[in-house]
């Protein structure tokens, strides 16, 4: 089974346990496992494995690092392992959602099937969505037929749980990708612009610059549209960057971060670590190694 270390955001650290997969018999013999949770608030916790719910009955609210909301039937969560959340009943009512669990090796594993990029995913700055009828009666249906298979003694529970979780993990990406059908003309063509090359290098200020409108507005379009804020957007795009030079040349990590914009090397390897849970030069023997 896959090892992994996690590396909580220094705002998402005041948990009250970590959840470890090891001690679920099923996440820990099979990489994935599935059970019902009721009517029930929950300790503060994150987990070293990824999570999926879905609310199939009721409301509750859900506090997902330090943001709270109400979820009601129909919402669907995937949580990372350096997410930290839980569960508040609401007075008067109940609330039951289905679960289900996978092990960072098993989650990659279905997005590589999927033809999927497991890190562009987990970096999305949303992993929820309102399911429709059809899509909620799909897992509805599936779940039902797991407790029809909870006895059985071969592979078809195992098979199931794999093809639910694919099937949301392609629900979050195609979401993600019609969601950027909406963007404005103009707001798409300034992100098409700040993927070139000859832009890697440019701070906020270009950005705001280029969008040839005032920060504040420029951050509230960045938000509403990407789940980010400029500065952010830029550090992911520009990490993203780092990690092919890092993979790919034989560049120093001081020149990297040159090319990058970044002319203190201690700042960028902190952004860096921050961004991928590992210093570049650690990025780069993990890649070499492969």
């Amino acid at each position: 089974m896959d090892s992994f270390t996690i590396n909580f955001p220094k705002e998402t650290k005041r948990y009250d346990c970590i959840v470890d997969y090891r001690n679920n018999k099923s996440l820990a013999e099979n990489g994935i496992s599935f059970h019902w949770w009721g009517t029930e608030d929950t300790s503060l916790h994150c987990h070293n494995f990824y999570e999926l719910f879905i609310v199939t009955d009721g409301k509750a609210l859900h506090e997902l690092n330090g943001e709270t909301k109400e979820v009601s039937k129909g919402e669907l969560y995937l949580l990372r392992p350096e997410d930290c959340h839980r569960f508040k009943m609401i007075d008067g009512c109940s609330c039951t959602h289905m679960n289900f669990c996978v092990t960072t090796e098993i989650f990659r594993k279905i997005c590589d099937a999927m033809k999927l990029d497991a890190a562009e995913l987990e970096r999305s700055p949303k992993l929820s969505l309102s399911l429709s009828n059809d899509e909620m009666n799909f897992f509805t249906d599936r779940a039902q037929l797991l407790g029809l298979l909870s006895n059985d003694s071969g592979n078809s529970g195992y098979t199931l749980m794999c093809e639910i979780m694919s099937h949301a993990v392609v629900t979050l990406s195609l979401n993600g990708e019609l969601a950027k059908l909406n963007y404005p003309e103009w707001f798409a063509k300034l992100l098409e612009k700040l993927h070139s090359p000859e832009m890697i290098c440019c701070s906020a200020a270009d950005v705001y610059r280029l969008a040839g409108l005032s920060p504040p507005v420029t951050v509230e379009y960045f938000k509403r549209y990407t789940g980010k804020t400029v500065a952010s957007y830029l550090r992911d795009l520009k990490c993203s960057y780092a990690c092919e030079l890092l993979d790919g040349t034989k560049l120093t990590t001081l020149e990297i971060s040159a090319r990058l914009g970044y002319y203190s090397l201690s700042h960028f390897n902190r952004i860096f670590k921050e961004y991928s849970g590992t210093s570049p030069a650690a990025y780069r023997r993990k890649e070499k190694c492969k």
